[in-house]
């Protein structure tokens, strides 16, 4: 009787800030409250009742994964709900202990880093082939109108940045964390220039050296299999300087000697792009996230990125925020992850597919509330006054859809 008055009590406080009614299903069947609801968590086993009640975050996401609690509704939603809930009340109030579990996404040394890649990465290319685009970019798309598919957004992104680093056959291109190499291979495509990548994923890199073989771009692409710290040893300067989705595998202690290495790397008067899932403020790492999908990620606010290069030669031109589209992306993905999910179930396993659908919403869900932005920071070696001053388009079009 004691345990359903205080879920009574906590689904009361949450239910007055939302218009959608939120339930309990306790495993006894005892439904909390009773009657009709919008959307309700329920509970197959008492231990993940009780672990939920004593580890929110960790408890929920390891309950949901095993199949222990499930939800009947839009699981978008109930996560949307609470993570609204959350943000308008003190961390210290006693009932934010049941959806604590909305902050799931939010919140070394090198061979300790490449292990960490290696876990979320080299899952196998079959598996982010059959839910990315069409070359394989695991970040943040750009969607200028609203019925761009997942491929047209990303070559929408990657054109932007081109633009920001105002490429030209005479550069040469390094990207940090080049992924499955999208923009090493097209930037040299399109502008005639030359590229080098480093990648920690020895999928990631293996892929890319085929792909420069297939496309016959010896000579003016380069990949390796190498750490951001062994910059230096290539003896190489780079005019133009790129790294999309991989400072958030740097980690709070690494971001100032990141910076100084690239600075290292980079000809007086270059320009280099970070483009980075951030915070406004800094926050904690999520523990389930750290644990199954990165771990070692850690999300930079603002502020700790301009700390980190403070002290530095770079200067800051601009700083841009795709929060918005970031969520359309991850609700693309996941679609695309749906339309998959008996060849990805066959490959690894419900819990698998369970924790995985989590992850992807939940971070759909922590952009939309305004949890996780997407920003790109564009700087440059020394002070540079010849750069055209920057004009922001309305994306009138741009609607969201749940």
């Amino acid at each position: 009787m004691i345990r359903e008055k205080m879920v009574s009590r906590i689904l009361e406080e949450i239910n007055s800030c939302s218009e959608e009614i939120l339930g309990i299903r306790l495993p006894d069947g005892t439904d909390i409250p009773e009657g009709r609801v919008d959307h309700r968590v329920v509970f197959r086993t008492w231990e993940a009742f009780r672990e939920t009640l004593k580890d929110p975050e960790m408890g929920f996401g390891e309950g949901y994964m095993r199949g222990e609690i499930e939800v009947e509704g839009d699981l978008e939603r109930v996560l949307i709900i609470g993570s609204r809930y959350l943000n308008g009340r003190e961390k210290g109030n006693f009932s934010l202990f049941l959806f604590k579990v909305m902050n799931l996404i939010g919140r070394v040394n090198t061979l300790k880093e490449k292990r960490n890649v290696q876990h979320h990465y080299d899952l196998g290319d079959e598996f982010y082939r059959l839910w990315l685009d069409s070359t394989m970019t695991y970040s943040c798309a750009f969607f200028s109108s609203p019925d761009m598919d997942i491929d047209e957004a990303q070559r929408e992104k990657r054109r932007i940045i081109y633009e920001k680093l105002q490429l030209c056959e005479e550069d040469t291109l390094l990207d940090i964390g080049c992924g499955w190499g999208s923009i090493i291979l097209e930037s040299v495509e399109i502008f005639g220039l030359k590229s080098v990548g480093i990648t920690l994923s020895e999928n990631q890199y293996r892929y890319v050296r085929e792909e420069i073989k297939r496309r016959g771009l010896e000579g003016r692409v380069e990949v390796y299999l190498m750490h951001y710290v062994d910059l230096p040893r290539l003896e190489r300067k780079f005019t133009k300087v790129v790294s999309v989705g991989m400072f958030e595998h740097v980690g709070k202690e690494h971001m100032r000697t990141f910076f100084r290495t690239v600075e290292k790397v980079m000809e007086e008067g270059s320009l280099f792009l970070l483009h980075t899932i951030g915070k406004v403020h800094p926050q904690r790492p999520s523990r389930w996230i750290r644990k199954y999908i990165f771990p070692g990620g850690y999300l930079p606010s603002i502020p700790e990125i301009i700390t980190a290069f403070e002290g530095t030669s770079f200067c800051l031109i601009d700083i841009d925020d795709w929060r918005l589209h970031y969520y359309r992306t991850l609700k693309t993905w996941r679609k695309r992850f749906w339309d998959n999910v008996d060849k990805i179930r066959e490959m690894y396993g419900d819990e698998f597919v369970r924790m995985w659908d989590l992850y992807l919403i939940s971070s759909a869900v922590s952009f939309y509330t305004g949890s996780n932005h997407l920003f790109q920071f564009l700087l440059s070696k020394g002070v540079r006054n010849d750069y055209p001053i920057m004009r922001r388009e309305f994306l009138r079009g741009f609607v969201l859809t749940h």
